[in-house]
Parts: structure tokens; sequence; C-alpha cells
């Protein structure tokens, strides 16, 4: 093996022990190309060359997010907020040596998801309220009825109810060609008139109370998240295929018929012990991924969810791809290519069966800064084409082709003969959740206990799609722990009380001491959904069996099982586990355990969004072990004295000393908050004030900061550039970081990890975006504004409105931030007071905050930016 692919797996993706294990295994495979250039600044292996093509912004067409090809090797791309665009190639043999690009003559765009089949153009389309073109999100056919090669039709087959970042994304044609599969985010709800493959009991399914983001994301999207749904090519028949992905943009199927998708992670969760980075998952029909809003995530090892078959670090996921067709050396043919948008990383992965699913081995094939990667085809001729763009920044058409020494003709893929047997075992039980057959029950339990983890699944949720009376007794007589075990979490779905508390009464039968690690993570998980399922509550009678059967097992085991003691033995409220747990709170153990979910500093540095918050994590890593007993034991009523509390909440001055995402602190202080509930209130402040006791050494951030000195004026985005042009050669660091206080951006934004984070994080901004792109999301803030940053308009029966932020909701109310520069002032309207809501035209940043600048100081400010906040950046650097 060689040396340099050993080296780039270390430094790329802090994975190397799976990664060896898979080597080993298959070291008769091609290997990946260790060797790379540099060509436009971009670097990809040896031998390849990457051409620029088009750019959509030099004539006015917007930012290009989603591609498809026609029999004729034609491109469709979208504009994210515009129309779609057919795009010739240059063809020597057709005499046409440059792209020609013609926009579609149909009312028709803004979609994140194209697909060209059998003489159709499908297109999934996400389109904001009340847009320009008139149309709405959803499903629709593009045809051309009387083969004038222009398109007169559009039909709408379905309308979805989701836009934004997290709405409708993207499309794929079935392996059979009798299907189409598309892709949607965890903000676009579900119809209730869709079939589906995974019961549709989804809760949220958390035994103790869920935390949500304190900036309000996704506080209001509950169960399932986001989902695959499958359609025919008329839109008619509908089935749910998958759910519980938080927001993946792009799938693509593999030669052995299975489906994968590049899910997001939540970069403000960083550091907390529910953070999951961004994932390939295997999506095998029926399949829930666990995501649930907050802190509710599910464990990646819980039961009741399927994990990711890779972890990959951080990042914004978009396009995903299949090699099949590419005129590339054999290797780069055989796998799937996952584009990152924060990062400009494209991503090899080459896949080896494991059971009936896959092991992953990663390389990075191209990056570039800034290269915001959205989607890609394999063209006619053998080529990688990709876009870049979307939030309306500078968009591109690459092209990727080989050009060195070794073989890259295109090869047949066929399907995989190792895994063969268990892949079709799966799929004969994936349709039995579909399909109700008396006569496949026990096959289904037979499979309950399958040594492969995604059978095993499948079978589970085949069995609650069946009728209960045909197995619900079989858990009295079931005498394999693993099979009970999972007919018990079947049970805790689909029964009532009464079945569950037989389900309860088998559980705890179970010898502790017998069971195996996996065993005893879903027997806890089992017991978890019984009780919250549970109508009633719970009999002191079970509650004292449970205690008296797991107390002694406590920090005994794995650290993920210790997790899901903890929380589960504070929800029973036994004051027993107080003295261990926070001794074990005390001890602040090595966190390098850890680390492996997080990106090295050669990838985190190209991120404008929040390669910073990376690096300053791994260099005051959080204990994610201890934050989950924190937050297990801020539910516990019971055994507390004087001494236990002042030891607790001291563990929280430690845990504010400690980095993540740019949540992670306010997530500390929302634990915090429901700890001190439970202590009385005369006492609160006192615990309050020692778990803060670091937090009062925060510098003052508009200390000695001198007001601009002008003239100003009100500038235009050509006027930011040229200004920039002319002075940047004089940048001036101190001047550039006092004029980032002077403005107020550090109110809302954080650079070099001092600041707000009201808005997004700053630090690598200049890896993605250029001058211009600077000087517009300034001067025209309102233009572009992410779905994780805009408001909306609450309208009042009585006539008023109320604009801010949602940060949470209660039965009766709903909670807003109103006020941009203090997240924390909050307001409160009553949900019988509400008329309706809509999201909010305007950025909660307001225009003109540059406007008492001068020519020098907005240079300077500019700088400084692009340069992250730091000093010895060569923009500095270069300066005389």
């Amino acid at each position: 093996m060689p040396t340099g692919l050993l080296k780039m797996i270390i430094n790329r993706t802090h994975m190397l022990l799976p990664v060896l294990c898979l080597l080993m295994a298959c070291h008769d495979k091609p290997v990946p190309i260790t060797e790379t250039i540099s060509i436009n600044e971009v670097t990809l292996p040896l031998g390849f060359n990457i051409e620029t093509l088009y750019r959509p912004g030099a004539h006015e067409q917007g930012s290009w997010v989603s591609l498809t090809k026609d029999e004729e090797g034609r491109l469709y791309a979208s504009d994210q907020y515009g129309t779609i665009y057919r795009v010739s190639l240059p063809d020597r043999e057709q005499h046409q040596d440059s792209v020609q690009v013609k926009r579609l003559a149909i009312q028709i765009g803004m979609a994140q998801g194209l697909l060209w089949h059998d003489e159709v153009l499908y297109a999934v389309v996400n389109a904001e309220t009340n847009n320009e073109m008139g149309i709405q999100s959803g499903f629709y056919r593009i045809t051309d009825t009387n083969k004038d090669d222009a398109f007169d039709t559009v039909t709408l087959l379905r309308a979805f109810d989701g836009d934004g970042e997290h709405g409708p994304h993207n499309i794929a044609l079935a392996p059979d060609g009798e299907s189409l599969y598309i892709v949607l985010g965890n903000h676009t709800k579900i119809p209730e008139d869709l079939g589906s493959a995974v019961p549709k009991q989804w809760g949220e399914d958390n035994l103790l109370p869920v935390i949500k983001d304190p900036s309000g994301h996704a506080n209001d999207v509950k169960a399932p998240g986001g989902w695959v749904v499958k359609t025919d090519f008329e839109g008619k028949d509908w089935t749910i295929i998958n759910v519980g992905l938080r927001n993946t943009y792009d799938m693509a199927f593999n030669p052995d018929g299975e489906l994968f998708g590049f899910d997001s992670d939540m970069e403000y969760d960083m550091g907390m012990p529910w953070y999951r980075p961004i994932r390939l998952c295997h999506l095998t029909q029926g399949g829930d991924f666990g995501w649930r809003t907050g802190t509710g995530k599910f464990a990646a090892e819980y039961p009741d969810n399927l994990p990711a078959i890779v972890n990959m670090g951080q990042g914004s996921p978009t396009g995903v791809l299949y090699g099949k067709g590419l005129k590339f050396p054999e290797y780069y043919q055989d796998g799937l290519y996952l584009f990152d948008w924060s990062y400009g990383t494209m991503y090899f992965v080459s896949l080896s069966p494991n059971g009936s699913s896959y092991t992953a081995e990663i390389t990075e094939f191209l990056s570039g800064v800034p290269l915001p990667l959205t989607n890609g085809v394999v063209g006619n001729d053998g080529a990688l084409y990709f876009l870049t763009g979307g939030r309306r920044l500078e968009s591109a058409l690459y092209r990727v082709t080989y050009n060195g020494d070794l073989k890259h003709e295109v090869i047949p893929l066929k399907e995989n003969r190792s895994g063969k047997k268990k892949r079709a075992l799966r799929k004969t039980i994936e349709h039995l959740q579909l399909e109700k057959d008396t006569r496949k029950i026990d096959f289904l339990i037979e499979n309950l206990n399958h040594e492969d983890r995604y059978i095993r699944f499948s079978a589970r949720v085949a069995l609650e799609n069946q009728d209960m009376a045909g197995w619900r007794a079989d858990i009295t007589i079931q005498e394999d722990a693993m099979r009970k075990i999972a007919m018990a979490i079947a049970i805790a779905h689909q029964g009532e009380d009464s079945d569950r508390l037989l389900a309860l009464s088998a559980l705890i039968e179970l010898d502790w001491t017998s069971l195996n690690t996996t065993e005893k993570t879903d027997f806890l998980r089992a017991i978890e959904l019984l009780i919250v399922r549970m109508d009633q509550d719970m009999d002191t009678t079970f509650k004292n069996a449970l205690s008296r059967k797991l107390l002694p097992f406590l920090f005994k085991e794995t650290s993920g099982i210790n997790k899901q003691l903890v929380a589960l033995l504070s929800y029973l409220d036994l004051p027993e586990i107080l003295e261990p747990t926070i001794s074990k709170m005390e001890q602040d153990t090595i966190t390098d355990q850890f680390k492996g979910m997080y990106l090295s500093s050669d990838i985190s540095k190209r991120s404008a969004q929040y390669g910073q918050d990376v690096e300053n994590m791994l260099k005051q890593m959080p204990n994610q072990q201890h934050i989950s007993y924190a937050k297990s034991l801020a539910e516990l009523k019971t055994g507390w004295t004087k001494a236990l509390r002042e030891r607790y909440f001291r563990w929280y001055s430690e845990a504010f000393t400690k980095k993540g995402g740019l949540q992670y602190t306010n997530f500390i202080k929302a634990i915090q908050r429901r700890a001190l509930t439970n202590v009385p209130e005369a006492d609160r402040a006192y615990f309050e004030s020692l778990g803060e006791a670091s937090m009062n050494d925060m510098e003052d951030l508009m200390k000695d900061v001198q007001a601009p000195e002008g003239p100003g004026r009100n500038w235009t985005v050509n006027e930011v550039v040229n200004a920039f042009a002319q002075n940047s050669a004089n940048a001036n660091f101190e001047r550039g970081d006092n004029l980032f206080r002077a403005t107020l951006c550090v109110a809302c934004h954080q650079i070099n990890g001092m600041g707000g984070s009201v808005g997004p994080e700053l630090s690598q901004l200049g890896t993605r975006f250029t001058v211009k792109d600077i000087a517009e999301a300034i001067v025209n803030p309102s233009q572009t504004i992410s779905d994780r940053y805009r408001d909306a308009i609450y309208y009042l029966k009585d006539g008023q409105t109320v604009t801010g932020r949602f940060i949470e909701e209660t039965d009766q109310d709903i909670t807003l931030s109103t006020n941009p520069f203090s997240p924390d002032i909050t307001t409160r309207i009553g949900k019988s007071d509400l008329l309706k809501k809509e999201p909010s035209p305007l950025s909660s940043m307001p225009p003109g905050l540059i406007n008492t600048l001068n020519e020098k100081e907005l240079s300077d400010l500019v700088a400084f930016l692009l340069a992250g906040g730091d000093k010895g950046h060569s923009i500095y650097t270069k300066s005389p």
C-alpha cells in the first residue's frame, strides 16, 4: 500500500483504524492517485485537468445549483432564484467552439433538483413564498409536446409545503428505470396521504426534556425530519422510503441498486454529545436516521435508527453522483463523488460490501478556495461536469478530464458478488414493510436478531407494519434476548399501554450480565421508548425493579451505555447516582476520543462558515461525556446536599472555558438553567454564581473603540469594490480591527473567536467570498438571507405585528428574539392572539452600517474581513 495514501488518510479524515481495516481486506482493489497538482487554484490528482467553461454571473444568469443532461449530452442548469437554462457544450465535430446557453422559454425555475428521463425534464422546485416567477415548491414535469426541441408545457405533479435551505432538494432515477426518488429537507412537511415503508407512528422519543437550539433554528420542526420519497413518472403513487435525515441535498444509486445520501450537520452543536458530523448514509428502505431537533438527536448506536456508514467531519453537503461512465482511471469510476459547499472539497468514496451494507474509503478528489460546489453530472464524453454557486455567489461550470498515463477507458460496473445474499435477504424483508402477510411473521421474528444490523432493523420495521394481533404475545415466550428487545421496541411504537406494560415485564426478567454490549444498548433504549410512549405514568413497582436491576452497573459499562444509565436513573430520580456521577465530571479526562469527528486544519481553514470554530474547539475541547451527565443530573430532583450542588455547579465554570460551535456556551447555560429550577429559589443566585466565575472575565468588546473619521457616503457595491482596489495595498490591521467594532459588526458576528453569534461566523470569509460578494452582503443585506438568520413577521389579531427570530414555544406562547444586537431580549406572543406569520423580506442586519466610513476606512474593514481577523494574513504581509 503506498505510504502516500496512508498519510493522506491520516491527515485528511482522522479515520485511520477503520480505513486500515478496510484496506487490508481490499488490498487487491485499484488505489487512488496520491500525487496532486494545482490548476487555476484547484488541487486535484496528478493526470487530471480542470477547465472553467462558463460563468453565469458574467451573463446575468444567476447562481446555478442543479444540473442534469439529456441524451444528446446537453446540460440543463437551474439558477437557485431564477430560471432554467439549456447548455450546449463545445463540440468540434459540430464546429461549436464555445459553450452556448439558452434560457428555457417557460415559466419554471428555482429548481434544486433536475432530472432528464425519456424526453421529459423533471424538476424539484424550491421556491420562496411570493417569488417573482409566481411558482410554488413542488415536483414538476416539463415537456416538449410538439417535438420542436422547445419545452412548452409545465405540469405540477405535487406541491410541497416547504422551501429555503431545508426545503425540497434533488431527484434520482431508480436503477430499474421505473420510478423516481426525491429527497427533501427537514423543513418540508410530509403530506398525510402518502404511503410509507416507515411506520408513521414516529415521535420525538426522548426520555429527558429536549433543550432546543438557543438561536431558534428548527425549534418548531417535529419528527421525523428530512425524508426520501418514491414516486412514479406521473406523480400519482407516493411511498415514503426514509425519514430522520437532517438536510440531505442529493443522493445516488450504486451498481448494486443501493441508495446513498450525504447528510448535513448542525455546526452550532459542535462539541456537544448530540452533535452529528456530515455523514454518508446508506438509505435502505424503511430507515429512520434519527434526526430530532435540538438535543433530541438519537445516538448512532440506538436500535431505532440507522447509523452513517462513515462520518466525515464538518461541511455543507450538496451534490452526490456515482462515477459510472467517467473516462477516469478505474479507481475513480466505481464510487461516489460527494460535494461539500462550505469547504470547497469534492470527496471520492470507494464502497466495499460489509454484510448487507458497506464500509467506505474516503479520499479527497479536488478542492479549491473559494469553490462552493453545488451539483454535477457525468457527461456523454466521459468528463465530470460540476457547478459552483448558491446563495447568489459567483457561479461557474467546470469540466474535469483525465489525460495522464493510467488506463482510463470506461469499465462496465457490475453488482458486487460480496454481500449479495444478505442484500437479497434484506430486500425480501423490505418488501414486507409494504405488504401484510401473516404467513411471514415467524420469518420476520427470526431475523430480529440477525448479526447484520440493517437486516434486523428492516425486520423490526416490517414487523411493525404487520397486524399486532399476530405477534404481540410472542414477546412473553421469546427466549432470545435480542428478539425480545426488538419486539419491545415494536410494541413501544405500535401498542397500547397494556401492551407496553407487558413488554416492560418481559424485559425486566432479562439477566443484565448475560447481555452483550449491543444488547445492553438496545435494552436500555427499549426501556426508554416504552416509558416515553406510555400514556400513563410508570408504576412504582416497575421503577423500583428497574432501579434494583441497573444501579449496581453504573460506570461499569462502555461510555455510551454509561450515558444511557445516567439518563435513565436520573429520570427515575435516584439520588444514589449523584456522588459517583459528579465525581466522574470532576475528572477532566482526555478528550482525544472525540476529536476524530472533526476535520484537520488543512481542510477546516478553507471554510468561511465555521472553519475557525473547529480550530478553536480542537485547542480547547469540551468533554462531551460530562456534558451528557450534566444534562441528565439537571433533571434529578431529590438527594441534593449543599456540598453536592456546589461541586455540580462548579463544573459549569470549567465547561464555560471550553470551545465549541456558536451555540456551545448558550447550550451550557440552558442546561445550567434547567438544573437551577430544582434549586430552592432563595439559593439559585449563589449556585449560578459558582458556574459563572470564568464568564465574568470576558473582554469588553467595545473598549477603547474609536469612531470612524469619515466623511462617509451611501456606498454602492461597485464603489466598495473600486475603493478596495485602490487602497488595499495600504491595508492596516489595527484600523480594520477597530472598525469591525465601531460599525457594530462585532455585535452579531464572530471573527477569530471574538464577537456575537446572531449572524454568520466570518473568520474564513475570504475563502469563499470575493470582494464583490462581501460588498453585496454589506450594502444589500436583504438580497440573500440564509434561512438560519431570517426573521419572521408575526401578525396579531389586534392589528399589531412583531418581527423576530423564533426561539421556542409552549402550548400557549411563542418566544421571539427581537433585537439582533441584544439577542437575549425576547418577546412572548400568545398563540391565541396570532393571526398568521410569514418570512420577513428584510435582513436583521441593517443596511448602511458602513456609510460612516471613508475610502481608506472601508478598505481597512474589507481587508480585515478577508483576512478573517488574522494579522499575519498575506493581505497585510504583502502591504508596503
